[in-house]
């Protein structure tokens, strides 16, 4: 399935409207698909939202002549937008004696006020997207690094001196390196940005595991969102012929560089990175609280609570 039917599928796919198949072909690309599990996780979240801020309590007629004026003007200011003025007038047009409750008002709102709002939405995948600068120091300490502890015999073991999230690193990533040699264990800042660096050869391919600060220069957008990093997935990357392979946790990023063709480095990044991503989460103290709503979210919130507050 492709990432363009994929999106096409996804609503009615969380309305479950599809067949099991479908549904099955639609799971099995959102697991290979950062993007797409990003996209899946921000509509689920979006619908959610709005179950919240819906209700069944009907409105005085008061409210919904409120409403009704409230929504003339929305369309108004959508009209270059939405194209047919006359049209969605006359749907709230006062002859119309249908009973209006919260849901279906809200409904109605959103379909007028979220559509410019989602079209320049930034969508997690974005949001957690690594900046160039990160990639290519990551790149340039495997390549200026690694090589000079290719031929170390002895154990290597992680300072004691060091931050402590980076103390007993390399005992915490032993069990995702199995057939994997462990040659040097120690923090370095080759260009000024600090990682931990546990450095391993298999077969001759030399490969590095690097942990650094997630701040504002690590992502693209620099600034660090308040969104569930867990979204951000597995991202891959090819720089100065290295296939890299990050994750991120609230406050650190880790990374699997190497000379490795970018299928084999995929799977040795989900391997050797994953019970560190783990235990850096416990120790970043990740929480499992949902993503922070929407703007359109909160809009909707203001606008019902005011309609009520009027009817007191």
């Amino acid at each position: 399935m492709e990432c363009r039917n994929f999106k096409e599928l996804l609503d009615s796919y969380l309305c479950q409207e599809l067949a099991v198949e479908t549904n099955h072909q639609l799971l099995n690309h959102a697991e290979h698909c950062p993007p797409c599990r990003a996209e899946m996780a921000s509509r689920r979240n979006m619908r959610e939202a709005l179950r919240r801020a819906c209700s069944q309590d009907r409105l005085s007629e008061e409210a919904c002549d409120r409403l009704r004026a409230r929504l003339r003007a929305e369309v108004s200011a959508s009209e270059s937008l939405i194209g047919r003025r006359q049209r969605w007038t006359s749907l709230f047009d006062l002859r119309f004696a249908i009973p209006i409750t919260v849901t279906a008002a809200v409904l109605i709102v959103a379909a007028v006020v979220m559509l410019p709002f989602l079209k320049s939405q930034t969508t997690p995948a974005q949001l957690f997207e690594l900046s160039e600068a990160l990639l290519s120091e990551a790149a340039s300490d495997h390549h200026k690094c690694a090589p000079k502890f290719i031929q170390a015999t002895r154990a290597a073991v992680m300072p004691s001196t060091v931050e402590p999230t980076y103390v007993g690193l390399e005992k915490v990533a032993a069990s995702g390196a199995e057939g994997l040699r462990l040659h040097a264990a120690h923090v370095c800042a080759p260009d000024g940005r600090r990682f931990a660096h546990l450095v391993y050869t298999r077969d001759g391919a030399l490969i590095s595991l690097l942990v650094t600060e997630r701040d504002k220069r690590a992502l693209k957008i620099g600034n660090l969102p308040s969104a569930d990093v867990s979204l951000a997935g597995l991202q891959e990357a090819n720089l100065k012929n290295l296939s890299l392979g990050a994750f991120q946790t609230p406050k650190h990023v880790i990374l699997v560089v190497s000379d490795l063709p970018t299928a084999e480095n995929h799977k040795l990044a989900q391997t050797l990175a994953s019970p560190v991503v783990e235990h850096i989460r416990k120790l970043d103290g990740q929480s499992v609280a949902a993503l922070p709503q929407y703007r359109f979210d909160d809009g909707l919130t203001v606008l019902i609570a005011s309609l009520r507050k009027g009817e007191r």
